[in-house]
């Protein structure tokens, strides 16, 4: 833990809603830089992800959450328990995502009741705003919004792809801090290791490569990951899926599928660690991962005891 003056300020703001409020999105955002995978499908983050951000008298440590959801797997309950151990215990200033292009108050109803427990501050983020035409449906969704959970204290409003609103959202949050040395050193920007970041990377381009059940049903295990050899950078990964009928539609006519996806998934793992890799792909099955509680382990959804 770093040594600052005695006016500085830290803490954590959780991001919660439902899947596809745009919390990855937001949280790119804010971190500046593509550190939390973003696909147009639901469900994309399974595990809490942070994104450090420090300022002359703040650190500010940003938690992007799984969509809060009903678990129909076990994966899926290890995923909810990672929005309440955030919210409930992490948490200094609790920023709700709501969908202002599309929203649907009545399947946030369990998530409301959920903030409406915390101690800490709660700030409405009304996310999407750049594709609403009608600008004025915007305070009515903040006061239908506070009929169920009156303790929001601010509401912004942001268009994360555009910029519009995040930096006003940053600031406020920052204010919002707590006096407390930083938790991280300075210039860290995220607590987790270069090799997961590179499985979340695989995983996102899954999801924008293939379709219905594929993604959902797929899990990424870096098997190697060496570096600092220049142009011998060398990532091996295994692609879990859980039936055998997955493997031919993930691998594709002649391997074609399979390419593409390492192609593309090594052109975003060297975008974001800035330097080239050479990245190799091999799919097995694991039989329904998913409610398996030994490679559930293995994978790191659930600790170890």
């Amino acid at each position: 833990m770093t040594t600052q003056t005695e006016n500085f300020h830290s803490g954590f703001a959780v991001l919660a809603g439902l899947p596809n409020a745009g919390k990855s999105t937001l949280l790119n955002a804010l971190a500046g830089g593509l550190l939390s995978p973003v696909t147009d499908k639901p469900q994309t983050t399974r595990q809490n992800i942070l994104a450090i951000i420090e300022g002359p008298a703040y650190q500010v440590v940003f938690v992007d959450t799984p969509g809060f959801l009903h678990p129909r797997y076990k994966l899926q309950q290890t995923m909810a328990a990672c929005v309440d151990r955030a919210v409930g215990e992490d948490a200094d200033v609790v920023l709700l995502l709501l969908d202002a292009a599309a929203p649907d108050l009545s399947a946030y109803q369990e998530l409301f009741a959920k903030l409406a427990k915390v101690f800490c501050p709660v700030y409405l983020v009304l996310t999407k705003t750049d594709l609403v035409k009608d600008k004025s449906v915007l305070p009515a969704l903040e006061a239908e919004v506070k009929k169920t959970l009156p303790r929001v204290e601010k509401t912004f409003c942001v268009s994360a792809p555009r910029g519009s609103g995040v930096e006003e959202l940053k600031a406020a949050v920052a204010a919002a801090m707590p006096l407390s040395p930083a938790y991280f050193p300075p210039g860290q920007w995220t607590d987790r290791w270069e090799r997961f970041y590179a499985a979340e990377f695989i995983r996102e381009q899954i999801f924008k490569l293939y379709q219905k059940e594929i993604p959902y049903s797929t899990q990424v295990e870096i098997e190697k990951f060496t570096e600092d050899l220049g142009p011998k950078n060398f990532i091996r990964a295994i692609i879990h899926v859980e039936r055998e009928t997955q493997k031919p539609i993930l691998i594709g006519k002649g391997g074609a599928a399979i390419a593409k996806l390492r192609q593309r998934a090594q052109q975003r793992i060297e975008q974001f660690l800035g330097r080239p890799y050479r990245l190799e792909l091999q799919v097995v099955v694991s039989p329904n991962w998913r409610n398996d509680d030994k490679l559930l382990e293995k994978f790191g959804y659930i600790d170890k005891e």
